[in-house]
Order: C-alpha cells, then sequence, then structure tokens
C-alpha cells in the first residue's frame, strides 16, 4: 500500500467505500425498480475528467469476522466550479436492501460522508459457507445500504462517483474469515417453553451454545442465586408461548400432535430454524387466549415484509417484518386490558414472515423452590464446536399453575439470559389425543388435530372416517412421539416411534408426530397393528387384531406399532 493509504489508515478514516453502497441505480435482483439517478447531460461519463476527489481513494478494512462491523469517514469535494451534484453507483452484484439510492450536492468545501461494513452473524446454521454483508452510506439525513453473500477470503470492490463532470472509481478491499477475532457467545433459544405436564413429573429441553470467535469460548451456567450468578433477578413477566418445532428430516413446518393449544394455522407454512415462515398473501396465524395484553415475535429479515394484525376481528395495525439483516423483533399488540379471551390473527403480505412466539399477559408467574431448574452441563470451553446444554425442570415440589425463571450464561465472549416457562396442570387435565381416521383412495391418514388440517384434508379429497383409538399427551411417562411420514407417489400415509421410521423409507417425507404412543404395555393400553398390502405399498393401522376385514383387500399383518388408549 502507497505512503498516500498510510497516512489514511494511521489517522484518518477512511472514504470512499460508503459509496459504493448506496447508488445502485438498475433493476436489482429482486425485481424491484430502483430510483433513477439524477439527471446529468453527459454524453459519455466515464470519457470525461471527474472534478470529484475523495480521500482516500482505496481503504483496507482488514479482517472482519461474523458479527464485525468496520466504519469510516471520508470527504467529497468539487475541485471544479460551482455545486456539482452527484449520485453513486454501488459496486457489482450488490443488491440494494431498499429502494433507495444516494445522491447529493458537493462544492469547494468537502461534504462528509459515512461508511459502514457490516460481516453480518445470521443465527442459526447455514448451509453454505458464505458471508452476508451490508454496506451502508450515509451523508446528512440521507443514507442507503446494500447487500451481498460472499465466500471467505479476500474481496476488492469497485464504487464509481458521478457528476456531469465526469466519474472517478474508488476501492475497498476486506479479508473476511468464518470467525470473529474475540469469542463470541451465540445461544438459541433464548425463550424456553416447557409447555404443560401435570405436577410430579421432570422435563428435559436442549438448547446450543456456540462459539462465533475464533479464540476459546469460557463460560458457565445457573440459575439466579446459584454459583457466581447473580441474586437479584425477579421472574419473567407474561407466559411465554414458542411456535418451535424441533421435529427433523422435513422442509415442511408441522405442529401435527404438538400444536399450542388455541392455535390454528392456515396455508402453506414451512420451516425455518425450527419456527413457522410462510412466503405469500395467503397464509394465517389465529390465537385464542385469555388475558390482560399479549406481545408478538417475529424475525425480520431482508425478504420480510409486512403483515397485518388483528384483534377480536378488529384491525390493529400492519408490522414491518423487513430488516437488513436477519433479527428478531417484538411487537406489543395490546396491554393492560380486563382480563377476557382474545382472538389473535397475523395476516402475511406479500413479503415473508417467520413467527417465534406469543407472550400473554395476566397470569401471574411463578418462581419454583431452589432446585427445580437443572443444567448440565453448566460451564466448559467451547471452540468451534456446538455444545448441548440441557435444561431439567422437575415438577415434584411445584403446585398447579404458571412458573418462570432464567437460565444465566455468563462468558469472556458476551452474555445471555434464556427465560424458562412452564405450566403445572391439575390432575384433572385431559392426558390422551383422539385420533380421527381420514380415507382418500387407499391412503390412510390419521391425525390428532383435525382442525388444524381441515383445508388441506378437504383440498385433498379426504373423507372423515372417525376417531378410531386415543394417543397420549407429550410427555407422558413410558411413551414417545409417533411420527408420520407420506410418499406422494404411492399416495400412502406409514407412521412409527422410530424417528427414522424403522426401516428404509425411499420416497417418504417425515410430516411430524402426530401424538405419543406407549412402547410398552401401560394400564388401559392395546396394541395398535400395522398391515400392509405389498401390491400397492401402503399401510393400514388398527387396534382390531382381524384388521377390520382389510385382509380381503391384499393386506397382511406387517407387526404392532405400539400401545394406545
Amino acid at each position: 500500500m502507497n505512503n498516500r493509504y498510510g497516512v489514511f489508515m494511521t489517522g484518518r478514516f477512511w472514504t470512499f467505500i460508503l459509496l459504493m453502497v448506496v447508488g445502485f441505480y438498475s433493476v436489482t435482483a429482486f425485481g424491484q425498480n430502483v430510483p433513477k439517478a439524477p439527471s446529468i447531460p453527459v454524453d459519455d461519463l466515464d470519457s470525461l475528467r471527474s472534478e470529484l476527489t475523495i480521500y482516500p481513494q482505496e481503504i483496507d478494512f482488514g479482517t472482519l469476522g461474523p458479527g464485525e462491523e468496520a466504519k469510516a469517514i471520508f470527504h467529497l469535494t468539487n475541485e471544479g466550479p460551482g455545486i456539482r451534484e452527484w449520485f453513486v453507483e454501488g459496486p457489482e452484484g450488490w443488491k440494494l436492501s431498499e429502494s433507495q439510492s444516494l445522491s447529493g450536492l458537493v462544492g469547494q468545501t468537502p461534504e462528509p460522508l459515512s461508511i459502514r461494513l457490516v460481516y453480518v452473524r445470521e443465527v442459526g446454521t447455514s448451509k453454505n459457507r458464505n458471508c452476508s454483508l451490508i454496506l451502508r452510506l450515509e451523508t446528512g439525513d440521507h443514507a442507503t445500504a446494500l447487500r451481498r453473500d460472499a465466500p471467505v477470503g479476500d474481496l476488492r470492490e469497485e464504487i464509481r462517483f458521478y457528476t456531469d463532470g465526469g466519474m472517478i472509481s474508488f476501492f475497498f478491499q476486506v479479508r473476511l474469515v468464518e470467525l470473529a477475532s474475540e469469542p463470541l457467545l451465540e445461544v438459541e433459544p433464548l425463550r424456553m417453553d416447557f409447555g404443560t405436564i401435570r405436577p410430579g413429573e421432570q422435563i428435559t429441553k436442549r438448547l446450543l451454545l456456540r462459539n462465533r470467535g475464533r479464540e476459546l469460548l469460557k463460560w458457565k451456567a445457573g440459575v439466579p442465586g446459584g454459583r457466581e450468578m447473580p441474586s437479584t433477578m425477579l421472574p419473567p413477566v407474561g407466559r411465554y408461548v414458542s411456535l418451535r418445532n424441533d421435529v427433523a428430516g422435513t422442509d415442511a413446518h408441522s405442529f401435527i400432535g404438538t400444536l399450542p393449544e388455541g392455535l390454528e394455522l392456515s396455508g402453506k407454512w414451512e420451516k425455518e430454524g425450527g419456527y413457522p415462515s410462510g412466503q405469500g398473501e395467503q397464509n394465517i396465524l389465529r390465537y385464542r387466549f385469555t388475558g390482560t395484553g399479549i406481545s408478538l415475535y417475529f424475525w425480520k429479515s431482508p425478504d420480510g415484509g409486512p403483515f397485518s394484525v388483528f384483534l377480536d376481528e378488529q384491525f390493529l395495525s400492519i408490522i414491518d417484518g423487513f430488516a437488513e439483516r436477519r433479527e428478531r423483533g417484538e411487537v406489543l399488540i395490546i396491554e393492560e386490558q380486563p382480563e377476557a379471551t382474545h382472538l389473535l390473527t397475523i395476516v402475511n403480505g406479500a413479503g415473508k414472515v417467520t413467527l417465534e412466539g406469543m407472550r400473554v399477559f395476566g397470569k401471574p408467574i411463578q418462581r419454583g423452590p431452589r432446585g427445580w431448574i437443572s443444567v448440565f452441563p453448566d460451564s466448559g470451553f467451547t471452540t468451534r464446536e456446538t455444545d448441548y446444554i440441557n435444561v431439567a425442570l422437575n415438577t415434584r415440589q411445584l403446585t398447579p399453575g404458571t412458573y418462570g425463571d432464567h437460565v444465566l450464561f455468563l462468558t469472556n465472549g458476551g452474555e445471555a439470559d434464556v427465560e424458562v416457562f412452564l405450566e403445572v396442570a391439575a390432575e384433572t387435565t385431559q392426558r390422551f389425543l383422539d385420533v380421527h381416521r381420514y380415507l382418500t383412495g387407499s391412503d390412510y391418514l390419521y391425525t390428532t388435530n383435525p382442525k388444524v388440517e381441515a383445508s388441506s384434508l378437504q383440498l385433498q379429497g379426504y373423507r372423515h372416517a372417525g376417531i378410531v383409538f386415543r394417543l397420549f399427551a407429550p410427555g407422558t411417562p413410558g411413551t414417545t412421539d409417533f411420527f408420520r411420514w407420506f410418499n406422494k407417489a404411492k399416495g400412502d400415509h406409514y407412521y412409527s416411534s422410530d424417528p427414522k421410521g424403522g426401516k428404509p423409507l425411499p420416497g417418504y417425507l417425515l410430516e411430524g408426530s402426530i401424538g405419543n404412543i406407549a412402547t410398552s404395555r401401560l394400564a388401559g393400553t392395546r396394541e395398535l397393528y400395522r398391515w400392509f398390502n405389498p401390491a400397492r405399498g401402503v399401510h393400514f393401522y388398527t387396534t382390531d387384531q382381524a384388521g377390520e376385514g382389510i385382509t380381503k383387500k391384499g393386506y397382511r399383518f406387517d407387526g404392532i406399532a405400539g400401545f394406545v388408549r
């Protein structure tokens, strides 16, 4: 690097990069029409000598890792007479985050501009090793931002400034690395909903701990008042209801068998990071709750768009789901209302909306006795691996009610506060799930949530054949998930307590769990028999040992799937 650049690096801030971000006066890759640049009467801008000067002409941002950013201030000057209008054109391959470009006026007095290059630290895992970058350029009260994905390694880009006096090019370079220079904590999820269980039971869930930095992350975890943990934290306010679904093996987001009480979805919802994500205007969420208020948690993103919020069928507002980077969003819908039953409705707009959950206010949140939450492991060292931390709740000394607390992470790369929620139900709470049978052709579909699947079942021509047996509610001791798969080519549903199906299932897609099934005979249970038609490759399930006469249709006995009510 020459002396001019060296002087810049030791003293003044980097200049020219900001320009690259903002201009971009063409149709973006998203198909948006970007505003046109100011009208400059020049036949061939590239052929003219520019009267603009920028200091410095090239900048080196050094090394950037996830979550890191570089900032700079630079000055644009017109060495010619009078005031000149200018606009900036972003580097090739960069896309405007919004339909905004940057332009301005400049004279002999240097015009300050600021620039920021951000290496976005995306939440969740990525399918590729590309870096998500945001380049933001500001002057006065005006700003614009561009983004692109780039592979790790060296990156050098050109930004062009135009006036009616010509064009001048500037360059910036940066070395992109997979890990930040310092330890950087990431914990997911930040809110844990353990659902509803009966007194005396124990339930365990996992959260993920990652280090997004190159240096060793040293961490310890515990509850407030525990070993070396703060002791002044109050219980969380409001009951959090999560929409997270951790069933793996399918791209479709399914709440089958684990749908929170009072929740209905319609439209096409897919799974993103375990949460329901909808693209387009046909996706609707309805949630019926009892309380004095409610907040909504969601994800903002560059693909995010507006969505409408209704309460009790009355329009409240439009929420913007757009952000330059993927980040959490929270909006308070209503508060301090008389306690009553309400219906919250979310209607997606043209963009994407990804929903995390809701927080319902009104119910008092209790803190359990010492030891009701245990964390294991509770300390460690993390380099580049993902650590799985178990959070276990013991309800042995808890009376029916709503409980909440915190699990704290203290590290040399930041801190995290994970909220934990649990509903302890009375013994009279229903522990069984009615299983409805639907039929179309030779395909037998079993579901515990016919209301949620009603529109899909009707569209695909299924007819209701009644309630045929009952499964157990999630968390029932001695039971496990009963998973459902579907083979579209065969037109066949398959069910098993084995997450992998218990046998090869080519062409089958996992649709989720429809409830829990006993893996051994419990009091009051009976066998659920599986039958198979080798000619058609389809399955049938029944508690009738004779198969309800299915042998006449070419089916043969294929084993016991488990034990049901």
